[in-house]
């Protein structure tokens, strides 16, 4: 990369910085649950209208998401940028999309200038609820993300790390019906859903040893029944199955389903099976755009990343159904000073506490030029993109043989 390229992005990087700081601090201070963070998208749009995108509000029919497009002078990829902003409840931003969305309107605000040198189109895409409903579930079925040429963003973490591939999760609820009776004095007139229940649960725990490495049952009962002396008539649970791959996670939860069946059986109830909330697909990062935006910030920022090399982690993002539809990515941005590998993880009071530090704001814009630096390369260096197409083009090819490939 041209020196002349990197000092114009470190003013860039330096001008927009401390709007950058005060947004995420912002959205950190005042955390709003997914589908509500109607203060985190009002500031994301106003910062990129300030600096000329052109926004559309209420995208793919969410009242708090929003499409921001800036088109270059010159033809040329489509790059995007995918923003996350909502927080947990109970525990704010300890997940620190408050610095998801400050390093993809950040870099998408870098890029501009580029884009009318070199030829592009940036588009930053606010992607509510990742923490529950996943919006990019429903915006890759609507085909939000299938024009990119790539799309982009990455994670907090306590260490830098290459693109994350997130598991699959399914999603599912079990219901069983029976029949109310006094159970000290007529037991033998009620049908008992909690025994169904119960059994339910039984043969789940079973099944977990003869599941894959990797996969993963959660399940919790949410209603078991409301009095003892009164035998339970209906029972209510929730389940999650993960797995490296979605194809797992739905085979695992069909035997699921049967066993729930047998349960009804054995005891007399009916049951109801119904999906609960939207499945997550499995992260299929694109492994030539990771290390590329890896080498970077190695070579040019002088970071160092932990190399997952593919495999899967236990933890699921809606990210894993936008790689199904363009090349994607989603690295992790250490959030300590360099030096320091304490370790400390997602979701807890101490990660929130750091996701709101002048050194997680200050690591973050290393990644606001890195992702600048990939994006002049997509740009400049066409040979990139073909080479990112044609590892994509696999992608949907059940024979095919990914990089990395999953045992499961």
């Amino acid at each position: 990369m041209e020196e002349r390229i990197l000092k114009r992005i470190d003013e860039i990087v330096a001008g927009i910085e401390p709007e950058l700081r005060t947004m995420a601090l912002d959205i950190h201070n005042n955390p709003e649950l997914g589908h509500q963070e109607f203060k985190a998208s009002q500031w994301q749009i106003d910062l990129l209208e300030k600096y000329g995108f052109t926004v559309e509000r209420y995208f793919c029919d969410f009242p708090t998401s929003y499409k921001a497009v800036y088109t270059g002078a010159k033809p040329g990829p489509r790059i995007g940028m995918l923003a996350e902003y909502d927080a947990l409840p109970g525990l704010g931003h300890a997940c620190g999309h408050n610095l998801i969305c400050t390093m993809s309107v950040g870099a998408g605000i870098a890029m501009r200038e580029f884009a009318d040198e070199f030829g592009g189109e940036i588009v930053v895409i606010g992607t509510p609820a990742e923490e529950t409903a996943g919006a990019k579930v429903e915006m890759s079925k609507k085909h939000a993300f299938d024009d990119l040429d790539v799309a982009m963003m990455s994670h907090p973490a306590y260490k830098d790390a290459d693109s994350i591939n997130t598991s699959a999760i399914k999603c599912f609820e079990v219901e069983f019906f029976g029949k109310a009776a006094h159970a000290a004095a007529f037991p033998e007139e009620g049908i008992n859903a909690l025994d169904a229940m119960i059994q339910l649960f039984v043969g789940v725990g079973l099944l977990r040893q003869q599941t894959k490495d990797g996969s993963r049952i959660h399940g919790v009962i949410l209603d078991g029944g409301k009095a003892p002396n009164v035998i339970p008539d209906y029972t209510k649970a929730k389940f999650y199955t993960r797995a490296p791959r979605y194809a797992y996670a739905v085979e695992i939860a069909e035997k699921i389903y049967d066993i729930a069946r047998g349960a009804a059986q054995g005891t007399g109830c009916t049951v109801n099976i119904q999906d609960a909330e939207e499945d997550f697909r499995d992260t299929c990062s694109n492994e030539y755009l990771s290390d590329l935006m890896v080498k970077n910030m190695e070579e040019i920022y002088g970071h160092e990343f932990i190399r997952l090399e593919g495999n899967p982690i236990a933890g699921s993002s809606d990210l894993g159904d936008v790689s199904y539809c363009c090349p994607a990515i989603q690295t992790t941005t250490g959030l300590s000073a360099r030096g320091d590998d304490s370790v400390y993880k997602p979701h807890t009071p101490e990660f929130a506490e750091r996701t709101g530090t002048e050194q997680a704001v200050k690591n973050c814009m290393d990644f606001v030029k890195g992702f600048t630096v990939t994006a002049i390369q997509l740009m400049t260096e066409p040979e990139h993109l073909v080479k990112i197409k044609e590892e994509f083009s696999h992608v949907n090819d059940p024979k095919s043989k990914r990089k990395f490939e999953s045992p499961l």
